[in-house]
């Protein structure tokens, strides 16, 4: 089973001091690999460049901690949501993210979501079978 984090989640942890791979351990009772997609990275990357100086140090962070799961390669470029909609579809992954927008759109799908609940913990939102 695949779990792929957005950017928002890959920043969580520099935001609220949380070790995301425990928390993913903690919560999925399955074997997974986690993976990012590449069009995440490339949407750190620009916010590393081009955010705002709290931003762009979150930024740097979330691709270091990143470079350590695989990395999904995406052959488009733009929208990071509607990539990461995409591969959860074709791949029935469980997406990872702290977007309540991106959250909303992949559970009317039925995809399963993993967000953060309360001020340090991770929880499935609407799926309890995994």
């Amino acid at each position: 089973m695949l779990v792929i984090l957005d950017s928002s989640m890959l920043m969580l942890p520099l935001e609220k001091r949380i070790n995301l791979s425990f928390e993913l351990e903690r919560i999925i009772t399955s074997s997974f690999e986690i993976v990012v997609p590449q069009i995440v990275l490339n949407e750190l990357t620009t916010l590393s460049e081009k955010g705002k100086p709290s931003i762009k140090q979150k930024a740097l962070l979330a691709i270091k901690l990143a470079n350590n799961f695989k990395i999904l390669d995406s052959d488009i470029e733009g929208n990071a949501d509607l990539e990461i909609e995409r591969l959860a579809e074709e791949y029935q992954a469980i997406v990872a993210t702290n977007d309540a927008e991106l959250r909303s759109k992949l559970r009317k799908k039925g995809l399963a979501v993993i967000s953060l609940r309360g001020k340090n913990q991770l929880a499935f939102f609407g799926f309890e079978d995994y």
